[in-house]
């Protein structure tokens, strides 16, 4: 029996600036695979309300294609209504679609979808809100807000607003007074320009930066930029960038099913999968074992299991 499945395509990514093509080619695409897709263009804010329409039509997953922001905003959705969810990678780094072992090739993407099972993998939670790659305070949610900014007052792009933005970030480098709390061990006090939260642990030896050794692992990896110099700063991104979290020398790392974020400040400007928002402290994380049922080849990771 085919399967069926229904597509959105988020209009604000920048693969779908051709909207009738972008239908048709992934329309296409899962036809050769033997899937009956329903594919269509839809506005971000109003995803959650057709991704919720469609699962009510007893479809067999919810794909939903775009960036990790985008898939992001989805696996929210997904984990709160159980919903079998599959990702089209149309991003620019895709970074959970890779961990679940995706190429970002449409043809090889109906592919891995139509032969993919429903497993059940982590996500990260944050005050309540989801994220299926990272959580960041500081220097990357500072930067991403200075160059959206930009481009608002500009006009620029991206791609023109991030050096100028970085510059900027560095120049007016954020040093946070923070008191970590993991898994109830005593605190740890300390002063950051960056704090991440992984769900789930990064390879040291990865391939590419970003790498997760599991998805399933149950655990986030907290990474502490343990430097207020910012030179020290852009040598140790370098140095990630070039050799993996292993080379950064200044990054100190820990791990743990929870996390607590204490500080004075009254609000903290946080990067959800590259995505900025502002949180209330204490910031609360916790890593929700299983609580996403994606389509995945569950014998990539050892660990993936098959969802009953």
């Amino acid at each position: 029996m085919s399967r069926t499945y229904h597509v959105f395509i988020n209009d604000a990514a920048g693969s779908a600036s051709e909207p009738d093509e972008q239908v048709r080619d992934i329309t296409e695409a899962f036809r050769e695979v033997g899937v009956d897709a329903t594919v269509e263009i839809v506005e971000p804010e109003r995803l959650p309300e057709v991704m919720r329409g469609a699962w009510k039509q007893e479809v067999d997953a919810i794909v939903v294609a775009g960036g990790d922001g985008t898939i992001s905003c989805a696996a929210e959705v997904a984990v709160a209504d159980e919903m079998v969810l599959g990702v089209l990678p149309m991003g620019t780094f895709n970074h959970f679609a890779k961990d679940l072992g995706m190429t970002a090739d449409l043809v090889d993407a109906a592919r891995f979808l139509a032969d993919a099972e429903v497993v059940a993998v982590d996500v990260g939670e944050v005050n309540g809100k989801i994220f299926v790659n990272n959580a960041s305070i500081g220097v990357y949610p500072t930067m991403v807000n200075e160059r959206d900014d930009l481009g608002e007052r500009r006009g620029w792009g991206k791609v023109r607003a991030a050096p100028v933005a970085i510059v900027r970030t560095l120049r007016r480098l954020p040093v946070h007074h923070l008191q970590l709390v993991i898994d109830g061990s005593p605190s740890v006090r300390l002063d950051t320009p960056f704090l991440f939260v992984g769900n789930g642990l990064f390879d040291e030896r990865g391939e590419r930066v970003g790498q997760r050794t599991s998805l399933t692992d149950h655990r986030l990896g907290v990474y502490v930029i343990a430097t207020t110099s910012r030179w020290r700063l852009v040598t140790n991104a370098i140095r990630t960038r070039v050799g993996g979290v292993g080379a950064a020398a200044l990054t100190e790392r820990r791990a743990g099913e929870t996390l607590v974020v204490t500080t004075a400040e009254p609000t903290l400007a946080t990067a959800l999968d590259g995505e900025p928002t502002d949180l209330r402290p204490p910031l609360t994380f916790r890593s929700r074992a299983g609580a996403l049922r994606v389509l995945a080849l569950p014998g990539r990771d050892p660990h993936v299991r098959h969802d009953g």
